[in-house]
C-alpha cells in the first residue's frame, strides 16, 4: 500500500501526539503511585523515568518527521518535495544533502522503521510502569 505524504503525516501526528500524552499521563500517575511505594519502587523508578524519556523523545522526533512529511506534500512534485527536505535539513545542519533524492517510499520506510522503536519503547515503559505499580500497590 502506497502512501501519499499528507495521509502518512496525519497518522504520525496522531501516534506521536497519542504516544506523548499517554506517557506524560503515565509519568504523573507514576509519581503518585510512588508515594505508596517501598524499596523496590526506589529501584524501578529511574528506570520508569527513562523509559518514559525515551518514549517522548521518539514520538517527538516522529512529530519533527510528520513536520517534514507535511513539507514534502506542500509541493506540487513528490520528487520536488524530497528534494526541498533535503535541502531544508542541510540548511538546518542536520543532514548533508545527498547527490541523489530518495524517493518518498524509502523515506517512509525509514520512518516506519523509527515508528516501531517508539512501539517498542512504550511497551518497555508500560510493562515497567505496570509492574511499579503493582508492586506499590502489593505493598500497601
Amino acid at each position: 500500500m502506497d502512501e501519499d505524504a499528507e495521509t502518512f503525516a496525519a497518522r504520525l501526528t496522531r501516534r506521536a501526539h497519542t504516544y506523548g500524552i499517554l506517557t506524560c499521563v503515565l509519568l504523573v500517575a507514576s509519581s503518585v503511585a510512588g508515594d505508596a511505594g517501598g524499596e523496590l519502587f526506589g529501584w524501578l523508578w529511574p528506570l520508569l523515568i527513562v523509559g518514559g524519556l525515551t518514549t517522548l523523545f521518539l514520538a517527538i522526533y516522529l512529530r519533527f518527521d510528520a513536520a517534514l512529511f507535511h513539507f514534502i506534500a506542500s509541493h506540487d512534485d513528490e520528487t520536488a518535495g524530497c528534494r526541498a527536505a533535503d535541502k531544508l535539513l542541510e540548511r538546518m545542519r542536520l543532514r548533508k544533502c545527498p547527490q541523489t533524492t530518495r524517493p518518498l517510499q524509502a523515506r517512509i520506510a525509514g520512518t516506519n522503521r523509527l515508528l516501531m522503536r517508539l512501539h517498542l519503547a512504550f511497551a518497555v515503559f508500560l510493562a515497567v510502569f505496570a509492574s511499579a505499580t503493582a508492586y506499590s500497590l502489593w505493598t500497601t
